[in-house]
């Protein structure tokens, strides 16, 4: 019993202060998200990319905000990203760290495959170190017409 005080007083310690529990994501959530995104940009392209704008869950996961969504044009343009001042700016050729061409490889991809993923190295929101990340992609054509690649990816 004083075990479970202990951990509830922490627990509402870490609340309070705002400290925020980084939750391991999934492969199968990733899959999920994208798919679901998809399905919704084929009937609202325009009222998708609005909420994940927006950052509306669940194209930014409230409990994991480590979990969004992003979506891109096939000419490697970002139509749609959580981070605003991402969005409408050419990603095309830009590279990692590394030198590897990941946006291009997940446009490229998706128009030649439909799906796939793709590793990189990125920088985690709030952090200065660089992280491997691994994607997601899927080729979807909107309720426009236009074709778009929605990705989701985690931090391995």
């Amino acid at each position: 019993m004083e075990k479970l005080k202990f951990f509830t007083l922490i627990l509402t310690c870490l609340c309070i202060t705002g400290t925020v529990f980084a939750l391991e994501i999934t492969d199968e959530q990733v899959i999920e998200l994208v798919d679901k995104t998809c399905e919704d940009i084929k009937k609202d392209a325009q009222g998708t990319f609005d909420k994940i704008v927006n950052a509306k869950h669940p194209y930014k996961n409230a409990q994991n905000p480590a979990l969004y969504v992003f979506v891109y044009d096939t000419q490697v343009v970002i139509v749609a990203h959580p981070n605003k001042k991402l969005v409408y700016r050419s990603f095309e050729d830009k590279t990692d760290v590394k030198g590897k061409k990941f946006r291009n490889q997940i446009v490229n991809g998706a128009v030649k495959n439909g799906s796939g993923w793709v590793s990189y190295q990125y920088k985690k929101p709030k952090k200065n170190e660089r992280y491997k990340k691994l994607t997601y992609y899927k080729l979807v054509t909107g309720s426009d017409g236009n074709r778009y690649v929605v990705a989701s990816g985690k931090y391995l």
